[in-house]
């Protein structure tokens, strides 16, 4: 009887242990698959996070990518420009050179009838002698105006700066008058030589004369440019082109300089950053400013006495 009892009670201690045990083992197991659980939560969330920012990144590389074609077709828009711009200096350029063989028969023509009538006819010598200055002035411009637009390697030069402005003045001077526009230079006397190329330098001028033109053009008052020389300091000489028009917009001043920017309905936006990069690699500065009453001034600084000037 005794023995009976204490089998029993093993009995039910051990399978007390392998209940015990089950237990163990199952909540083990629940755990695990929480952890897992847990594991493919975070993971189902992560992917769809990388899902939402892909499309977000999606969208704005689409964007960007509209933007920079819109941008290209700009562009080529611009260079189509350029090229027929060039093509245009070429024509020019041919032209220039047929009407320079006509200007110089009149010029033989009235320099023969100037010595048959030489000693009477005195009106007409005088006449003669105007077609003569004419001939020559127009021929003096068209030489002038070829050698502006020639391809050719820079030549950096001892130049007088006064001298390439009267120079550039002559040759707008017409189109000044026809636009009732009053040209006006004050020249600093003793101004040392500069080195540059005269070409080039003229590109500059005639670019920053040409903007004084446009600001003038819906201008009431007086029409005026001024271009006035002097000595900034004993290391550079400024030059200045200063109009009375309808000034600069103070929107506008930081991206005057920059390519392809323009207040011009029908301008290319490249004058005033080819300017700069000219008179840069000249060691000079352009800058811009609205002058105190009316109209704008653009000034560049340019080294002098340069070497070998």
């Amino acid at each position: 009887m005794k023995m009976t009892k204490q089998k029993k009670t093993k009995k039910f201690v051990s399978r007390n242990k392998t209940r015990e045990a089950e237990q163990v083992r199952i909540a083990e197991l629940i755990l695990q698959q929480a952890y897992e659980l847990r594991i493919k939560d975070g993971q189902l969330r992560n992917g769809a996070k990388k899902q939402i920012r892909s499309e977000k990144q999606i969208k704005i590389d689409a964007a960007l990518i509209r933007k920079k074609n819109l941008e290209i077709a700009k562009q080529r828009e611009e260079l189509l420009h350029v090229t027929r711009v060039g093509k245009l200096a070429e024509f020019v350029s041919s032209l220039a050179h047929e009407i320079s063989q006509p200007l110089t028969a009149i010029l033989s023509y009235a320099q023969a009838a100037q010595r048959m009538l030489a000693d009477r006819e005195p009106e007409s010598q005088k006449i003669l002698s105007y077609i003569i200055d004419d001939d020559r002035r127009a021929v003096e411009v068209i030489r002038r105006l070829r050698s502006l637009l020639k391809k050719s390697v820079p030549e950096m030069k001892p130049l007088d700066i006064n001298v390439l402005i009267n120079d550039t003045v002559m040759l707008i001077a017409t189109d000044a008058a026809v636009r009732n526009v009053i040209l006006k230079i004050e020249l600093g006397s003793g101004l040392p030589l500069i080195r540059g190329d005269r070409i080039q330098l003229q590109q500059v001028l005639l670019n920053l004369i040409s903007n004084s033109f446009d600001a003038l053009e819906s201008s009431q008052g007086i029409r005026e440019i001024l271009i006035r020389t002097s000595r900034k300091d004993n290391h550079a000489i400024i030059v200045e082109v200063k109009d009375s028009g309808c000034g600069i917009p103070a929107r506008n001043m930081l991206k005057l300089f920059t390519h392809f920017f323009t207040s011009k309905p029908d301008g290319l936006g490249m004058g005033l950053s080819i300017s700069r990069s000219i008179v840069t690699a000249h060691g000079g500065r352009l800058d811009a400013i609205n002058n105190r009453g009316r109209g704008a001034t653009f000034y560049f600084t340019i080294p002098a006495g340069a070497k070998g000037a």
